[in-house]
């Protein structure tokens, strides 16, 4: 499993988390907006046990579909996508959650939906985090 897969994976298992039913690839695929036809030229791309040898390079389209419906940012799966294509991907300068989690709930573009879900993470991480025994 590439990188890329393994984003999409992970993304994909935290949606189920979150929905509280499973949601398949072919599911995935279809909430992205992509009709039969492609269908199969998009799961391609997700399968693991494909091979490629020359680094899997992963359409931007299909990276940005897919991110527009898994809880992942698109710059967080386009930089795992360059990852997998075989690009050297320097990582980004770590960024202060705080100022990010502020500025994500000041935005006008965000939905209250979208707002209401990262609260809600907030709020489980921050209660898993109390409970676990101190010195964890």
């Amino acid at each position: 499993m590439d990188a890329f897969q393994q984003a999409v994976d992970e993304a994909r298992r935290q949606l189920i988390r979150e929905e509280g039913q499973n949601v398949s690839v072919r599911e995935l695929i279809r909430r992205a907006g992509f009709d039969d036809s492609r269908r199969a030229a998009v799961a391609r791309h997700l399968n693991p046990n494909l091979r490629w040898p020359k680094g899997h390079r992963v359409p931007p389209g299909i990276v940005r579909a897919l991110a527009a419906v898994l809880p992942l940012s698109e710059s967080s799966l386009m930089q795992a996508a360059q990852m997998a294509a075989g690009y050297r991907v320097d990582e980004e300068e770590p960024r202060d959650l705080g100022f990010e989690v502020a500025r994500f709930l000041g935005d006008a573009d965000v939905s209250a939906e979208e707002k209401a879900r990262l609260r809600a993470q907030l709020l489980q991480l921050i209660a898993e985090d109390l409970q676990r025994p101190s010195g964890a």
